[in-house]
């Protein structure tokens, strides 16, 4: 019998030990069992194999075989293994199997080791407890056992219960990054029961980061939203490439919102996000024509020859209608005239940012560009359907509202009765004024056309009679011209002399036998309505013929004179 010490070896605690009967069972030297030289390393779960040799004399032949634990000489009955399956114990059945045979080999397999002194571990190497990793360390992770080496050179790596692609015994990091930050595991490979208890793996994010001036954004369907991002990075680092994109935690969920290699863009953004931004500092995306399927969670990641960052949590992006809602000081009750009444332009689920606006009254560009339109107090003329829009982007125009009230109309019909009534009495009193003043002028063409008519149907016959070859005198050259005013006879002489009265007012006599002539008017005005003359004849009473005799009776019977000629002059002021 040979003794083997498995140091670490699953369900070893000291001693295996394989017992070979023989016949007639007296061992010499020619009996021997071999075990292998290297201590055996197991791991929980795993399955081990135990390599074994033995020998005996050819004269002899095996009968019984089997394998003991902790066990020096074998006879506790109690066995791992044993030829005729008996007396096994209760740990090893159904675990533990004879590989070898009754010859020369004597290897056992043992399954789903149990001892938990020999699980798997994840240790970081080199170790900065005090002053933790941060970003541009190097560090290593290595997949092993705190008691013994393992054999097994292939294994299975986890970050956060995800396989990688990694299957050594170690992951090398340089330069560490935030992104490498998570929880790690391993197993050996293709045995998840071997799996390792996970390591926190915590880095510092203090060279690589990614900023935004704001978390949430809300934009209005059909106008342009600005996501302001900034990021930073150590020397002697550059960027390879920086992405956009939308819902993913990690950053790396395709397709892409934007992509600086163009690659693996959405269909959704194609024409219409663009970064504004560079490759050194400025990150900002620009998203044009918002739809509805825009709302989400925007991150911006970019990778460089070292590391790369995921800028989480990213911004979150609203995406409402706009809406006019009207507001009154009235809280109960029809509002009425003389209320105070104001318009905003807003949206229902969040809060715009941008503060100019158009507005628009019954489809009239209005020049208010705040927010909210105030009436106070309210009338008639702010009566409409209105409607709002951000300033420079009409698709973004929201659904229309009527301000429209009962009582309003009713004054302004009233309004519009009584300016029609006020038009309507000017236009009579226009009317009345014209009439009256034709009235007016009439008369005092009535007036003139009577006194041009009576004078000359007073003179009408005058100039007849100087036909008649009466014997005219002259007046005097030496008396000063004199405009008569009124010329009157003296009958009861008997020289028949007349008398006139000058515009002066001092009577100037005449006999019958005086002849005037060249009677002219003086430089003053005459008085309104008086008639000047420039000539009177008189005529002999002392008749040559028949007409002038009749004449002459006709004058003395109405006590008028005859005149020969009268040159008549007048002037109306």
């Amino acid at each position: 019998m040979e003794r083997a010490t498995e140091r670490g070896a699953v369900d070893t605690l000291v001693l295996w030990g394989l017992t070979l009967l023989t016949l007639p069972g007296v061992l010499r030297s020619e009996w021997a069992v071999e075990y292998s030289g290297n201590p055996l390393c197991a791991i929980r779960g795993s399955t081990v194999v135990i390599p074994c040799s033995y020998k005996y004399p050819d004269l002899f032949k095996v009968e019984t075989v089997m394998w003991c634990h902790d066990d020096e000489f074998c006879n506790k009955m109690a066995y791992v293994s044993h030829s005729n399956n008996t007396d096994i114990s209760d740990a090893f059945r159904d675990r533990a199997e004879y590989l070898g045979n009754k010859e020369k080999n004597c290897t056992l397999q043992i399954k789903n080791i149990t001892k938990k002194d020999a699980e798997l571990k994840v240790a970081m190497t080199p170790q900065k407890e005090v002053k933790g990793v941060s970003e541009g360390d190097s560090v290593n992770l290595t997949c092993g056992t705190g008691s013994c080496s393992l054999s097994q050179s292939e294994f299975t790596w986890f970050k956060d219960n995800q396989q990688l692609p990694e299957t050594q015994s170690t992951l090398h990091f340089s330069p560490v990054c935030k992104s490498h930050s998570a929880n790690y595991s391993c197993g050996l490979k293709g045995n998840r029961q071997t799996v390792s208890e996970s390591m926190n793996f915590s880095v510092k994010d203090d060279a690589w980061t990614v900023r935004y001036t704001e978390r949430n954004l809300c934009a209005a369907r059909g106008s342009t939203v600005f996501i302001q991002c900034e990021y930073e990075y150590p020397e002697p680092y550059k960027v390879n490439s920086s992405m956009w994109s939308r819902n993913d935690v990690d950053c790396t969920g395709k397709p892409y919102v934007y992509h600086s290699n163009n690659a693996d863009i959405s269909a959704e953004y194609t024409g219409r996000a663009e970064l504004l931004g560079n490759s050194v500092r400025n990150c900002t995306l620009q998203i044009k024509n918002i739809r509805k399927t825009d709302a989400g969670e925007y991150r911006f990641r970019f990778v460089t020859n070292g590391c790369e960052k995921c800028g989480g949590p990213g911004v979150t992006l609203q995406v409402a209608e706009l809406k006019v809602v009207m507001t009154s000081s009235r809280v109960n009750g029809t509002m009425k005239e003389g209320d105070s009444v104001n318009l905003t332009c807003d949206t229902d689920s969040c809060s715009l940012s941008q503060s100019e606006f158009t507005w628009f009254k019954d489809n009239k560009q209005l020049p208010e560009t705040q927010s909210t339109l105030h009436f106070s107090p309210i009338s008639y003329n702010h009566t409409g359907k209105y409607s709002c829009a951000l300033k420079g982007h009409d698709e973004t125009m929201s659904d229309v509202i009527s301000l429209d009230f009962q009582y309003i109309k009713t004054t302004f019909v009233l309004a519009i009765l009584c300016t029609v009534l006020a038009v309507l009495i000017v236009f009579l009193i226009i009317i009345l004024c014209i009439v009256r003043r034709k009235d007016s002028v009439n008369e005092v063409k009535d007036t003139d056309r009577k006194r041009s008519f009576t004078v000359t149907e007073e003179y009408a016959n005058i100039a007849t009679t100087s036909q008649l070859g009466d014997r005219r005198q002259e007046v005097s050259s030496q008396l000063e011209d004199t405009c008569y005013a009124s010329v009157t006879r003296q009958p009861e002489k008997k020289t028949n002399s007349w008398e006139m009265k000058n515009v002066t007012g001092r009577p100037t006599s005449f006999t019958e036998d005086t002849e005037y002539g060249n009677i002219t008017r003086p430089d003053m005005s005459p008085p309104e309505d008086d008639v000047c003359y420039a000539s009177i004849q008189l005529i002999n009473k002392h008749p040559k013929n028949k007409r002038a005799v009749s004449r002459e009776q006709e004058s003395q019977d109405d006590d008028a004179v005859i005149y020969s000629a009268v040159g008549m002059t007048a002037s109306l002021s």
